[in-house]
């Protein structure tokens, strides 16, 4: 799960830790030792094990890699194609175990602005070979 808004890491992450297993927040700001001790956590998450990251657009848009991705939920309005193409290729990362890819957009259709930020990475998505499901948007 990606959001800008570093107050919604806690309130999602308290959310979902009772469904489940292993619940991790990574964001901007943190330590070294901090940072490899979360990537030692992720490593050892066996494939067959749920696993969420709830993380910063910033800390998960350069330098950070996890092959076993395969869904993103975009919490948060982008409409730059090149920031939508690097989030999304973080789950083109080749992992015998993934099959799927799934991409959830969410938008607030009753703000103009936010509306058009989602019909540019709508384009976003057809650009790179995605393709609305249903108008609920689930892109895979």
């Amino acid at each position: 799960m990606l959001t800008e808004r570093t107050s919604y890491l806690e309130y999602f992450a308290n959310r979902l830790r009772g469904f489940a297993r292993n619940v991790i927040v990574l964001r901007g700001g943190m330590g070294a030792r901090q940072r490899r001790d979360l990537a030692e956590r992720l490593s050892v998450i066996p494939d067959g094990e749920e696993r969420v990251l709830i993380a910063t657009g910033r800390y998960v848009g350069e330098g950070f890699d996890d092959p076993r991705l395969d869904t993103l939920f975009l919490v948060m309005p982008i409409s730059w194609r090149g920031t939508l193409q690097q989030y999304a290729g973080r789950l083109h990362r080749v992992n015998s175990n993934k099959r799927v890819v799934q991409i959830y957009d969410y938008v607030d259709d009753q703000v103009p602005v936010l509306l058009r930020m989602y019909e540019k990475r709508l384009k976003g998505y057809e650009l790179m070979g995605y393709r609305a499901s249903n108008s609920s948007t689930i892109l895979e």
